[in-house]
């Protein structure tokens, strides 16, 4: 079965993402497979065709099915905002352009699920800021938009249970993926307009996962209309982490009712809120400071507890709170296969990626005959999201 989308023209454009996707230059290609670098530019900027042995060639290499080269969408897919990263230090260009194209990846990768399904899309909120000129936003200010986000989507004021399944939910697509670079630890960007937010597979924490993916909620509602002239300024970027910082802390710990449970403080004590509102102690700790409830120097004592404890990297518990994987790729994979028909090797055929890679990103463990084999009663839990107020 083949959707619409395939064509008989190489296209280049493509040949250039795998490329990026897997962090090679142009020379690296071309020493690798004894063709001139200027070929390899030549091919993706459609100025000249590679013969079907350099695909096949370029395939094995790159690590994508022949068809991928082939894939010619109706509408170019193109990134409709600039690309917030969260990440702790000065990150190289190069490692950057390549999650640009693993999120470049993710978003082709939805668009051919909706070509069957239909996935909840992502509206901006009211309460946005959609201002295109930078301002600081007071930090008041956002405790106040996190708060009147958790009333839009009928949260209440407890602990989120899981921040995963509740972006996907509202339109805002989740992936996990390798991004080779140690220093990120996410990046959020928007096509066809819903927020695609890609996170480091190798955070292990989940608290720390959940807050990253707050900080990206906060960058979605606070900064999406900033161009990238204002978003690079270095004074601007930094002052727009710290908002999105303080938009996560605000969201995954109200006021209202954190404060009433500061009623002890000492470590033993956050550990218990820890389990509770599954952030991080460190997390915890900011949240009191910046709420008056921990003055600044006991707060400092506290940070330094946790120095001498070693917690800096890996806290207690941080092993046993599971961490909240996606499960809408899963979801639209089971259903094209039992629903719509498909054949795993259809899908690959369609997608143009390789077996073991589709099957990391839809965290589908199943070979196609055992995928057959599952209940046709299969359900789709996102796509038929109750009470869905975005």
């Amino acid at each position: 079965m083949i959707l619409k989308g395939l064509d008989h023209n190489f296209q280049g454009d493509r040949l250039k993402l795998a490329r990026i996707i897997r962090g090679l230059t142009l020379e690296e290609v071309s020493k690798e497979l004894d063709i001139s670098h200027q070929s390899i530019s030549k091919y993706e900027t459609g100025k000249s065709i590679p013969g079907t042995e350099i695909i096949l060639q370029l395939s094995r290499l790159l690590g994508f099915s022949p068809s991928f080269f082939y894939i010619k969408d109706d509408k170019e897919l193109l990134p409709q905002t600039s690309h917030f990263f969260r990440s702790g230090a000065a990150v190289p260009k190069k490692y950057k352009e390549q999650v640009k194209g693993k999120i470049q990846l993710i978003a082709y990768l939805t668009d051919f699920f909706e070509s069957k399904l239909k996935i909840p899309q992502f509206l901006m909120p009211p309460i946005a800021n959609k201002s295109k000129v930078f301002s600081q936003i007071d930090f008041e200010k956002i405790d106040e938009l996190a708060v009147e986000f958790r009333s839009f989507l009928g949260l209440g004021n407890g602990p989120i249970s899981n921040m995963t399944l509740l972006c996907e939910k509202i339109g805002v697509i989740v992936s996990f993926a390798s991004l080779e670079h140690e220093k990120i630890d996410a990046c959020t960007v928007f096509y066809n307009n819903r927020p695609f937010v890609i996170l480091n597979e190798d955070r292990i924490s989940s608290v720390r996962i959940r807050f990253n993916i707050a900080h990206e909620l906060g960058h979605i509602l606070l900064h999406s209309f900033y161009n990238d002239k204002e978003i690079n300024e270095k004074s601007k970027h930094k002052r727009m982490e710290q908002e999105a910082n303080r938009f996560a802390s605000s969201f995954l710990m109200p006021e209202s009712s954190f404060m009433s449970e500061l009623s002890a403080s000492g470590l033993d004590y956050l550990l218990i809120l820890k389990q509770h509102w599954k952030a991080s102690i460190q997390a915890i700790i900011y949240r009191a400071e910046e709420l008056g409830a921990f003055s600044t120097d006991y707060a400092l004592y506290l940070r330094q507890q946790v120095s001498r404890k070693k917690w800096r990297i890996f806290e207690p518990l941080d092993d046993l709170i599971p961490i909240e994987r996606p499960t809408l790729f899963k979801q639209a994979f089971n259903l094209f296969i039992h629903k719509y028909g498909f054949s795993l090797d259809e899908i690959l055929f369609n997608t143009g990626l390789k077996e073991n890679e589709l099957k990391k990103i839809c965290s589908v463990v199943l070979d196609n005959n055992e995928a057959k084999k599952l209940s046709n009663n299969f359900t789709i839990n996102i796509v038929n999201f109750p009470g869905h107020k975005i």
